[in-house]
């Protein structure tokens, strides 16, 4: 009888082996950023700010209302240091904002 692996255990040989490992980390960033903004801000001032992008580092948001892109300016390292507090790591070096 064979013996089966928990998926945890393989999915991330199977995501390096697949070369999508950046693409994974990407979107995984850009969920916990959104979540994050969710925790720190609420639902309601969480939806002028929209995660776009995360590469090499940096995550990059866009501000929907001018009051939107004055208070995430104000408040990247908190965010920061929320998204890597759930990801475990210190992944995430910038937060920009776009307008």
């Amino acid at each position: 009888m064979a013996s089966f692996e928990p998926i945890r255990k393989i999915l991330p040989q199977a995501i390096q082996q697949a070369g999508i490992a950046r693409q994974v980390t990407a979107a995984r960033v850009i969920q916990e950023t959104q979540e994050a903004l969710r925790r720190l801000w609420g639902e309601e001032k969480a939806k002028y700010i929209q995660t776009v992008s995360f590469k090499d580092g940096v995550i990059k948001v866009k501000a929907l209302a001018p009051a939107a892109a004055q208070e995430i300016k104000n408040a990247t390292v908190p965010l920061q240091n929320e998204v890597n507090r759930a990801l475990g790591s210190k992944i995430v070096q910038q937060i920009q904002v776009v307008v």
